[in-house]
């Protein structure tokens, strides 16, 4: 076992004192080593669904050492054309060997998950289809003649928090126990099953506006959504009808500086094998031209790819998994026709259509605060010890913590003084304990009391890859839904993948404060210059007279790249 806490499967937001956060974390590792994690597929189980088998053994072999997979098909080796390039069950574990973690440990305890498995041996079962999202205590079976099965990656995804649950919740981990079925859908995300044979698809036509799709930001989300939408278009991966019409209306963009951190990437990034070096983008659209994609990479900041493009704004879909206050607000600025963005927080996820100025939320009101930004700001000094001016530096996009900063904190009895070292040259956020696809534990036991009295409490974070799947197979159902003309979801999804679905969907309206771009009257008349006129809605017309008045934002102190082109 490893038991010491670098071990890249949790990282430690706390005290690292014995009998702190350390003591916990060797107890979650152990828990975690001594689990074998036993996956059974149904015999008649078609190719689609043996690839979201596949995607759920790049998750939970992530998390622990013991991973054996029953497939009785043929000779129970067989594995369709994958994303990783897997020919076998051996040999995608085998791939996987860079990100797994090792131990001496004998297992101790053995989860078994069961997909579309109709004996009653299994811990946890898995069902569903293209768009149907089922998960069991019971046996459960999966549909037949599935094209896609992205509806199964979904179920999937939440089937590793399951285990994740089963194996630690009684040493903290967060997470609701699936008793009796959850059933919901990719379609409407209600809690039902929707029927297929009620889905009217149309084949997307080579003109369609969805085919070019910019994903701006190819972090663990990103990665993912490029993966799932290959296996659901590509040529290679999916031999179907469907597939062969959407890679050819299909046109990526990836757009990231940032390039890939072998040592702690793969934890979070299904997608990977681990060892990826180089820059995102390149590495992601080579990929997709060898799956037979049309797919183009530009390795800059989306302010560059936004003020370079050969036209303004973007007749088709943005992808926007950016987190950063500056990075939404450049995302916003390009004026796409539509935007579907996704965000990340611990295991908490959303995905959301935007469009500008039509009454609901666009790109970057989700970031617009009612009280003036410092009022943020002043929080962050509260949390942290440090004075506002340097807490609005360290706002800043690639703002990093310094010793002072950290010094200041530890003075201010915010942080112990054993988290220097960790902290400095890391984000705000880690210093304000904010986690990024990754589940938050707070070990039982212990003096929580004193620790809470202190500003600060032990909290080990666990990687966990299934958010960013889920949040990848998400945003790939709404491209491929609409490519085929289906019905998208209604605005905004929240889930929490430690959780189950709440089959709730809601329309955020736009922001009220009038400090959004989208109240920018010049952006409104460029956006409806490209399209056309902006459609009505049931708060009212977008087109009203706030989209001629001058622009009186704070957040809009320079012209928009767009008018300088």
């Amino acid at each position: 076992m490893n038991s010491s806490v670098e071990d890249p499967r949790l990282r430690l937001l706390g005290s690292q004192t014995v009998g702190g956060a350390q003591e916990p974390a060797t107890q979650v590792l152990r828990r975690l080593d001594e689990t074998e994690v036993a996956v059974a597929v149904a015999a008649d189980a078609d190719d689609a669904a043996r690839v979201a088998v596949a995607a759920f053994v790049t998750m939970i072999a992530r998390l622990v050492p013991g991973v054996v997979v029953n497939d009785p098909a043929g000779d129970g080796r067989r594995l369709p054309n994958n994303w990783w390039q897997a020919a076998s069950w051996a040999d995608l574990l085998d791939k996987l060997t860079p990100v797994r973690p090792v131990t001496d440990l004998p297992a101790t305890r053995q989860i078994t998950v069961g997909f579309g498995v109709a004996e009653p041996v299994c811990d946890v079962y898995v069902g569903g289809g293209d768009w149907n999202v089922v998960l069991a205590d019971h046996p459960v079976v999966m549909e037949t003649g599935t094209v896609h099965g992205l509806g199964l990656h979904a179920a999937g995804s939440l089937a590793v928090s399951q285990v994740l649950i089963k194996v630690l919740a009684d040493l903290g981990f967060p997470g609701v126990e699936v008793i009796g079925t959850i059933e919901t859908n990719l379609i409407d995300h209600r809690l039902r099953l929707v029927d297929a044979s009620d889905l009217t698809v149309t084949n997307p036509a080579a003109e369609c506006e969805i085919a070019r799709t910019a994903f701006l930001g190819v972090g663990s989300v990103g990665t993912s959504a490029m993966a799932v939408l290959a296996t659901a278009c590509s040529p290679m991966l999916n031999g179907s009808a469907a597939a062969a019409a959407l890679a050819a209306a299909l046109e990526v963009t990836a757009v990231d500086k940032d390039v890939f951190d072998p040592d702690r990437n793969p934890y979070r990034y299904p997608a990977l094998l681990g060892g990826e070096t180089g820059k995102k983008s390149t590495g992601m659209v080579e990929r997709l031209q060898q799956l037979g994609l049309t797919a183009e990479a530009r390795d800059t900041d989306v302010a560059t790819w936004n003020t370079t493009k050969n036209e303004p704004g973007w007749h088709g879909v943005v992808i926007s998994s950016v987190d950063t206050l500056s990075g939404r607000l450049d995302v916003a600025d390009v004026l796409s026709k539509a935007t579907l963005s996704a965000g990340v927080s611990g295991t908490e996820l959303h995905v959301q259509w935007e469009r500008f100025a039509d009454g609901f939320a666009c790109p970057f009101c989700d970031f617009v605060r009612a009280d003036p930004p410092l009022t943020q700001a002043g929080v962050y000094s509260q949390v942290t010890g440090i004075p506002i001016p340097r807490v609005l530096a360290l706002l800043q996009d690639g703002a990093v913590l310094a010793a002072s900063d950290v010094d200041v904190a530890i003075a201010a009895g915010r942080v112990p003084a054993q988290r220097r070292d960790a902290l400095v040259s890391a984000p705000l956020s880690d210093l304000i304990r904010q986690a990024y696809a990754e589940a938050e534990m707070r070990p039982q036991g212990g003096d929580a009391g004193a620790d809470a009295a202190n500003g600060y409490s032990d909290v080990i974070a666990v990687a966990s890859p299934q958010v960013s799947w889920f949040a990848g197979t998400l945003i790939a159902a709404e491209l491929v839904k609409h490519m085929l003309n289906l019905p998208t979801v209604d605005r905004r999804v929240d889930l929490d993948v430690a959780g189950l679905p709440a089959g709730i969907v809601r329309r955020p309206h736009a922001d009220a404060t009038g400090t959004c771009i989208c109240h920018s009257g010049v952006r409104r008349r460029w956006y409806r210059t490209m399209y056309g006129d902006l459609p009505a809605t049931e708060v009212g017309r977008a087109a009203d007279s706030s989209a001629d008045r001058a622009e009186n934002s704070p957040v809009l102190s320079g012209a928009s790249p767009i008018l300088e082109a």
